[in-house]
């Protein structure tokens, strides 16, 4: 399945976007852009992801488990920490998973139903139920790509 991202929003504290698999769109937050000068991935933890076709593996932890990871390695994005080249700097565990906040994420995508804000933060709002949504769409299986879209 092809998964599209089209970023709307972007302020210095957060992005926002839609997430959109068939019939299903979904809202989206993520980190701001942050350059970072060694890598075109931006700065890793704190930044969202360069716009782009991204490969999308699947990814299993305790912390996240049954979610999917991005790759794309020509914009030094890659799966695991082990996965990057030695001698190059990049982006590993970058993923989609259920979060409110953008503070909560480490350069992730999160999933929600609708868009606001609580405690003067901008959020997405249930946002595990929105990964659930997405997870009865697009089964947890290889073959899937993401294309991340920045505002016009």
């Amino acid at each position: 399945m092809n998964l599209t991202l089209q970023r709307d929003d972007a302020s210095s504290e957060r992005t926002f976007g839609k997430l959109t698999v068939g019939q299903l769109t979904l809202q989206t937050i993520e980190r701001p852009w942050i350059p970072d000068i060694y890598s075109p991935a931006g700065r890793n933890g704190v930044s969202c992801v360069p716009p782009g076709i991204y490969s999308l593996v699947l990814h299993n932890t305790e912390l996240h488990p049954e979610t999917w990871a991005l790759v794309n390695t020509e914009l030094h994005v890659w799966h695991l920490p082990t996965d990057i080249p030695v001698g190059q700097r990049g982006r590993s565990a970058v993923l989609i998973h259920p979060a409110n906040f953008a503070h909560e994420l480490m350069g992730c995508i999160a999933p929600g139903l609708s868009r606001g804000a609580a405690g003067g933060l901008d959020m997405v709002s249930q946002s595990r139920a929105a990964f659930g949504q997405l997870k009865a769409v697009v089964p947890w299986t290889t073959g899937h790509t993401l294309t991340i879209l920045d505002a016009a």
